[in-house]
């Protein structure tokens, strides 16, 4: 989920940790576990400092390890002993609530279409459902209105337990909805091999990729109704091509490919410079494929000159990325 979804969720464990008299009669102690709260609901995501290695770093670390077993005990022990002693208050008081808002964290991540690495280290695979979008505007009302509903009424004892329930009801029917939608695809598609989602910020809208015999296809699914997005023919990767076997040893294409499940390329030339580029086909949003890997290599010298990979949602804004002009 997104930092303001995670904090929301955070805000509203703080509330309910007043139903613990000792948390509601102390302020000290109500503040330390507020923070806990905050920052135990964010914690698995300060991986994101990985940015400063790199796109392609950080696509290898963000929600792996510190979203992993090892970490889902770590984190709860770093965090109740330094804000504990931050705040003057036994770690043991804290605890539990960092352990509820880390696990709760990693949990949530698990619905979204990018998963995580929630078993590692016994198992390095990524757990994705595709059910919840990265940014749900649903959830994230909903927690900041009960949370904001609490502030007026403080009466926590019936607004969180609604609340869950809420919760709980629009996880199950999203799932349903995207089990709808794939079985709407999978119609469309008889010959399809493998079929992946990623949900939209709209009610009821999906985004799925085909794998089929000799092609991969991509089509919009809005409650039921189908809208083709494109058809790309199924290519090997360019394997004895002398470039591309420069090409894949970048760290930013070598990071893209291990991340990316179902992807096309192209290859284009121009002024002495070739650009290898891979376009992961699960993600569309904005009428563009926004998670892509570039690679421009000088056809002459066999030199990398620029590489990209990452989030970018306009050519302009790509561009701007890669340190050679556009081809």
């Amino acid at each position: 989920m997104d930092t303001g979804t995670h904090i929301g969720m955070g805000l509203c464990l703080a509330a309910i940790s007043t139903l613990e008299p000792d948390v509601a009669s102390s302020a000290t102690l109500f503040a330390a576990v507020t923070t806990t709260a905050l920052v135990g609901s964010h914690a698995p995501d300060f991986d994101t400092v990985f940015k400063f290695k790199g796109n392609s770093a950080y696509l290898r670390q963000h929600r792996g390890k510190s979203h992993g077993l090892i970490a889902l005990i770590a984190w709860p022990l770093l965090l109740s002993i330094v804000i504990g002693a931050l705040f003057g208050v036994p770690p043991t008081s804290l605890w539990l609530m960092a352990q509820i808002a880390v696990a709760l964290h990693v949990f949530v991540d698990l619905f979204n279409a990018y998963g995580t690495q929630a078993l590692h280290p016994f198992k390095k695979i990524w757990i994705g459902w595709g059910v919840i979008n990265t940014f749900d505007p649903y959830l994230f009302t909903m927690y900041y209105s009960a949370f904001g509903i609490w502030l007026l009424t403080r009466a926590t004892i019936v607004i969180f337990p609604i609340l869950i329930a809420i919760v709980i009801i629009y996880y199950a029917v999203q799932f349903k909805l995207r089990n709808d939608a794939l079985a709407t695809a999978a119609r469309y598609y008889g010959g399809a091999h493998k079929l992946f989602i990623s949900p939209g910020m709209k009610w009821d809208e999906w985004h799925v990729a085909a794998r089929l015999r000799n092609e991969y296809a991509v089509v919009k699914i809005n409650s039921g109704n189908v809208v083709e997005c494109g058809n790309f023919r199924i290519k090997e990767e360019p394997h004895g091509d002398e470039l591309y076997e420069v090409v894949k040893e970048n760290a930013d294409l070598q990071a893209f490919l291990e991340f990316s499940k179902i992807h096309t390329y192209t290859v284009s030339r121009k002024d002495g410079i070739v650009e290898y580029r891979f376009t992961n086909l699960r993600y569309f949003t904005k009428e563009v494929y926004p998670f892509v890997a570039v690679v421009r290599i000088d056809a002459t010298s066999h030199q990398i000159v620029s590489s990209y990979t990452g989030w970018v949602f306009s050519e302009r804004t790509l561009q701007k990325k890669l340190v050679v002009p556009a081809l």
